[in-house]
């Protein structure tokens, strides 16, 4: 069986742990089963076509039928993946590198064809048969390259059986085209490789015998030939149709055709406390399935079925209403004007309605039932005057994301700005709605939701995230042009003016100044605390003329030429950087981040002879050693800019002189 995995959230009982790992448990047992029928039935039904193949890569070119490469699997332990032989057998190609590009000269005629229609991996049904691999799962890489990959990643990836397909082999299906540079296998470890390694662990955090089914079906798709260049939307690819079908229209008929029935039956029995009526079960199941079947239609027409109601307002329950009681003046109405009389007590399905009102709300809101359905009514009213306000998207889709809506619309401020939707990068999200707005992306589409929706106001509302995420999605808000405002902080100014249990006021003080005066990322000072250090430095220069000293230097990084540069590894560099250079410099030295990749050191009581040593002995640490980064060890460059205030020099002076130095500097350097 799978390794159980999982993640705890804050606030989840025991019962529900124990109850995610039993299903969990008995996902992966089904998973295994349907592997060894699925891969035995196949490897019998395509019995001729192997022969066939056998046959034509005998004819094609002389060598093995079978290509056996090493690859690692669940738990890191080492297998031979079976693919059939598509390279001239000589040492070129048992030699040459791991990765093949467009148009290798190792690969044979029919071993092109083979790889264009993806024939080549049917021999790993034996695998899968054999336990080494599943039909959908991270893509088994040689050991070689699976040595690059970060610890973590490794650990999570591994924990479960790799596979035939999977989403990152639907999105790069076409790798070796893209691979079209004498830099192949750097090429691959620097720009391919890290995608793909996160889109295997959005798979292992979202994987279920459903979405497996997605995923095959996507691989369907995309080997037609007229569908081959199709572009399926990443997010499909981990909540596909089968799955939403499963968890906004199946299951949710079941509960409320369960529901249905038993307030047929209840409508039934208090009409029987004023007189006789037997509706027998056969005709309250016919009744709770018309209910159940219609009530979906509706939701699935209105839209409803997408609310996620773990996180749903108590606005919903007004939708709710609308819909049951649409269903029940249809059934009213039919059974009102059938050809022979009514067939129940008008009153009857009157009561059934409300009932199964009651239980639609209560299986969809559980303990949250109903508080606040006059907040539709309000919200339907207000509709348009909020349409002239200003357009807000909204980073996250969490507890702070919920508490940035909450203060969009009430007050003032719901007259201001009209949020246009969330944004978050769980596959199980995007579609959904959350206090009444759709989750319309992702993080990596920012830059275009900011244009399609044409957004003037960006809220970064996700508080628990890592320093470099949190770094790479704010470079992500910042390249529109829209103004960004970071909730979290404000949420944490609130919180400290109402302290919680084991949780003092002085910590979510201290938190909230850290917030105020440091660089989340970096550690150092943020720009406007640090501006405001050499004003108070400057004046106190002045006043005891004493010398005082800046410098400006600016961080890059040697990157391969054909890949792209990344946000997270730049974070990773920059952080790196920061921390050697605080531990070079005097208690009464301050740096801090000026802008993304610049940074400023105040050196008090330095003159600029002093000022000159400090930068050639930083320009030596900062960049004698590279910076470990996920990417493996980067070389780091520096460059910097030296200014000394004297009598002719203001703040202002001191800072343009410095940052002009090291422009001077950087220009001078050889290309």
């Amino acid at each position: 069986m799978e390794k159980i995995v999982y993640t705890r959230e804050p606030g989840d009982s025991e019962i529900k742990v124990w109850f995610a790992a039993m299903m969990r448990f008995f996902d992966d047992g089904l998973r295994r089963v349907r592997d060894i029928v699925v891969s035995a039935l196949g490897m019998i039904l395509l019995a001729p076509f192997f022969f066939l193949v056998v046959f034509v890569i005998r004819r094609d070119s002389p060598g093995p039928i079978f290509y056996k490469g090493l690859r690692v699997g669940k738990n890191g332990r080492l297998f031979k993946i079976l693919k059939f032989r598509t390279m001239y057998e000589n040492p070129a190609s048992l030699n040459g590198a791991r990765i093949t590009a467009k148009d290798d000269p190792r690969i044979t005629p029919l071993g092109r064809f083979l790889r264009d229609t993806k024939l080549n991996e049917l021999p790993q049904l034996w695998n899968v048969f054999v336990g080494d691999m599943s039909l959908v799962g991270p893509r088994p890489e040689d050991p070689e390259i699976a040595s690059h990959w970060p610890e973590e990643v490794r650990r999570e990836i591994l924990s479960v059986r790799p596979g035939i397909t999977s989403p990152a082999s639907v999105l790069y299906r076409n790798e070796e085209e893209m691979l079209q540079s004498r830099n192949v296998m750097e090429r691959y470890l620097w720009d391919i490789l890290p995608s793909k390694l996160r889109l295997d662990q959005l798979y292992v955090r979202n994987r279920s015998l459903w979405t497996d089914f997605d995923v095959l079906f996507w691989t369907a798709v995309v080997l037609l030939p007229r569908l081959k260049n199709y572009v399926v939307p990443e997010h499909l690819l981990y909540w596909g149709p089968l799955a939403r079908f499963l968890n906004r229209y199946f299951i949710w008929f079941l509960a409320d055709f369960v529901v249905a029935f038993f307030a047929v039956g209840i409508a039934g029995v208090l009409r029987r406390l004023s007189g006789p009526l037997d509706l027998g079960i056969e005709l309250s199941l016919g009744i709770a399935f018309i209910i159940a079947t219609m009530f979906s239609l509706i939701n699935a027409l209105t839209g409803i079925n997408r609310v996620e109601w773990s996180r749903a307002s108590a606005a919903e329950a007004m939708d709710l209403a609308v819909s049951t009681g649409l269903v029940t003046l249809i059934l009213f109405l039919v059974n009102l004007f059938l050809p022979g009389g009514t067939l129940l007590p008008p009153i009857v399905l009157v009561a059934a309605g409300m009932f199964a009102y009651i239980g639609f709300v209560a299986v969809r809101y559980q303990n949250r039932l109903i508080g606040g359905l006059a907040e539709r009514w309000l919200q339907v009213r207000g509709d348009k005057v909020k349409t002239l306000g200003e357009r807000v998207l909204i980073v996250g889709a969490g507890q702070t994301a919920r508490f940035g809506i909450w203060l969009l619309r009430n007050g003032d401020l719901a007259r201001a700005f009209t949020p246009v939707g969330l944004i978050d990068d769980n596959p199980r999200k995007i579609g959904t709605v959350v206090d009444g707005l759709p989750v319309i992306g992702r993080t990596d589409q920012i830059p275009a939701l900011v244009k399609q929706y044409d957004v003037g106001l960006i809220l970064f509302a996700i508080s628990d995230i890592r320093p470099e995420h949190s770094e790479r999605i704010l470079a992500l808000c910042r390249q529109p042009d829209a103004r960004l405002i970071l909730m979290p902080e404000v949420l944490d100014s609130l919180k400290a003016h109402f302290p919680t249990d084991g949780q003092s006021r002085e910590e979510l003080a201290e938190k909230v100044l850290r917030n105020t005066l440091y660089d989340r990322l970096t550690g150092a000072y943020n720009r406007q605390h640090f501006m405001r250090l050499l004003d108070r430095e400057t004046q106190r220069a002045r006043r005891y003329r004493n010398s005082l000293s800046l410098i400006v230097m600016m961080v890059d990084y040697l990157w391969p030429d054909e890949a792209t540069r990344s946000a997270a590894i730049t974070a990773q560099i920059l952080k790196a950087i920061s921390e050697r250079a605080l531990r070079d410099i005097r208690e009464i030295d301050a740096i801090g981040r000026l802008d993304e990749k610049i940074f400023g050191i105040l050196l008090p009581e330095t003159s600029i002879e002093g000022a000159n040593l400090v930068a050639e002995r930083l320009q030596v640490r900062l960049c004698s050693a590279p910076v470990w980064t996920d990417r493996g060890p980067l070389g780091v460059d520096v460059v910097m800019g030296v200014a000394c205030l004297d009598g002719s020099l203001e703040q202002e002076s001191v800072f343009e002189r410095a940052f002009q130095a090291m422009k001077i500097a950087a220009d001078s350097r050889p290309q």
